[in-house]
C-alpha cells in the first residue's frame, strides 16, 4: 500500500505543479524500448549495472511467454560484462520463471515496493554495486524513475512495450498518460522524442 501511497502523491504534487517533485519523474534517457538502449554509450559514462523491471518494460504485463529477442538482448549486455537485476513490483510466480528464461534466478527482487528506497536498497545488495555505476529501465515515471531519481541512480525510461495493463499497472498509466501530457505542456518530456541526456535530443 505504501508505494502506491507514494505514488499518488507525486502524481497530485506534479500536477499541482511542485518544480521538486516534477524534476524526480524527468528521465536521464527516455528510448524507445530496451532493444535501442546503445549499451556501448552506458559503458563510456560508467554504468554497468541494471535494474530492469518487467512489466510493460521487458513483457506485456503478465505475459508469461519470453522471446528468443529478449534472450539474447540479455545476453548482450551480460557478454559486455553488465550485471543484471531484474526488480518488480509484481509476484514471485510472475517474476522467478522470466528470471528463469533469462538466466537470472540468482539475480531478482519481486513484491518490491517500488518506488520505495528499500527496493533500491535490495537490488544493489544484489547486484553488489556503487550508485554511481547502476541505471535502472522501465517504463513507470511514477514508481521506475521517481525512485531512481530519488535513490541517486540513473534512471532510463522506455516507451511499455504494449497496451496490455494489469490491475496493478492500469491506474498507474492512466495517471502517467495525464501527467506526460501536462509535462508536455510545461515544455519538460515529450514522449515523441528520445534523448540521451536531460534536454540532448538524438538526432
Amino acid at each position: 500500500m505504501g508505494k502506491n501511497i507514494e505514488m499518488l502523491k507525486c502524481f497530485m504534487k506534479v500536477m499541482r505543479g511542485d518544480s521538486l517533485e516534477t524534476i524526480k519523474v524527468i528521465p536521464d534517457m527516455y528510448q524507445e524500448s530496451i532493444y535501442t538502449i546503445d549499451e556501448d554509450y552506458l559503458l563510456r559514462i560508467g554504468i554497468n549495472k541494471l535494474i530492469l523491471d518487467i512489466d510493460g518494460t521487458l513483457l506485456p504485463a503478465d505475459d508469461i511467454y519470453v522471446p528468443e529477442k529478449l534472450i539474447d538482448r540479455i545476453k548482450t549486455f551480460r557478454n559486455k560484462q553488465f550485471s543484471i537485476c531484474l526488480v518488480s513490483n509484481n509476484g514471485k510466480d510472475r517474476v522467478e520463471p522470466v528470471a528463469k528464461a533469462l538466466g537470472l534466478l540468482d539475480s531478482y527482487l519481486a513484491s518490491a515496493c517500488k518506488p520505495l528506497p528499500s527496493a533500491f536498497d535490495k537490488a544493489l545488495e544484489i547486484l553488489d554495486g556503487d550508485k554511481k555505476n547502476v541505471a535502472m529501465v522501465g517504463d513507470q515515471m511514477m514508481s521506475d524513475v521517481k525512485g531512481a531519481n530519488e535513490y541517486g541512480i540513473y534512471s532510463i525510461l522506455v516507451k511499455p512495450i504494449s497496451n496490455h495493463n494489469n490491475i496493478q499497472t492500469k491506474t498507474s498509466r492512466f495517471l502517467q498518460n495525464k501527467m506526460e501530457k501536462h509535462l508536455k505542456k510545461m515544455g519538460m518530456f515529450d514522449h515523441e522524442i528520445f534523448y540521451k541526456k536531460k534536454g540532448e535530443v538524438i538526432k
